[in-house]
């Protein structure tokens, strides 16, 4: 009976690591990073009203950023960080993302590092949408460090072809090209992955990119307007990033 109760717990916690996105164990050169971890987990009420109707689907909907206008009053760098720290790849795209809409360069160093780890799966690419949103010489740095390791992982399919699109990115604002030192491990990478192509990520990358730039500007001077005409004042309460 206690063996079976052992299995019954370990095949419990393997189901729940499952769900939460852990798809894939891997103990790799970042595994021991520092980020961080919520005390509790998410309640129910919280991931119905911030992660629920954020995670799916696509971000460049009307539905959105609708849903997204509605709460943009009470998201702030707490709230983000809440939705970062939880260890499920749904509240941690979502607030992601929210850090990019935002411009939260306080949570540069966190997303970065957990991009590093790859605790989970799928939200690997919110964070290089973060990273990309802010377009810092650290930010920059995350990506290098995640290709110069992750390309050599010719086994883990995970967001590398993000992480180019993310440095094409960059370097195209800065007029630099990025890429190259890692074109030849790139090569490499995708031998075994015939439809892996890094023109269609990078056209992909760069729409959705575009619509969170343009989402962004819209929702802050949504946000102005309405401290305008709350305050009579003619300042935004969080400047453009």
């Amino acid at each position: 009976m206690g063996m079976f109760n052992k299995l019954k717990n370990k095949t419990k916690e393997l189901l729940k690591l499952h769900v939460a996105g852990a798809t894939v164990r891997h103990k790799g050169r970042f595994s021991d990073l520092k980020v961080f971890e919520n005390s509790e987990p998410l309640d129910n009420e919280f991931i119905g009203k911030y992660v629920a109707p954020f995670y799916m689907g696509s971000k460049e909907t009307e539905e959105f950023r609708k849903a997204y206008l509605c709460l943009r009053e009470s998201i702030n760098i707490d709230l983000v960080s809440k939705l970062l720290g939880d260890f499920n790849w749904r509240s941690r795209s979502v607030g992601a993302y929210f850090a990019g809409l935002e411009g939260m360069g306080e949570l540069e160093e966190n997303i970065g590092r957990l991009l590093l780890r790859s605790d989970v799966c799928y939200a690997g690419h919110d964070y290089c949408l973060a990273l990309a949103s802010f377009s810092t010489p650290s930010a920059t740095q995350f990506l290098h460090q995640y290709l110069e390791y992750y390309l050599e992982q010719t086994d883990l399919w995970f967001e590398q072809s993000s992480a180019m699109a993310a440095l094409s990115y960059i370097g195209k604002k800065n007029s630099e090209d990025l890429l190259e030192s890692h074109m030849a491990a790139w090569d490499k990478f995708i031998e075994s992955k015939p439809n892996w192509n890094l023109g269609d990520s990078i056209e992909g990358f760069n729409s959705q990119m575009q619509s969170l730039n343009e989402f962004k500007y819209k929702s802050a001077a949504n946000k102005a307007l309405k401290f305008v005409l709350r305050t009579g004042r003619g300042k935004a309460l969080r400047p453009l990033a």
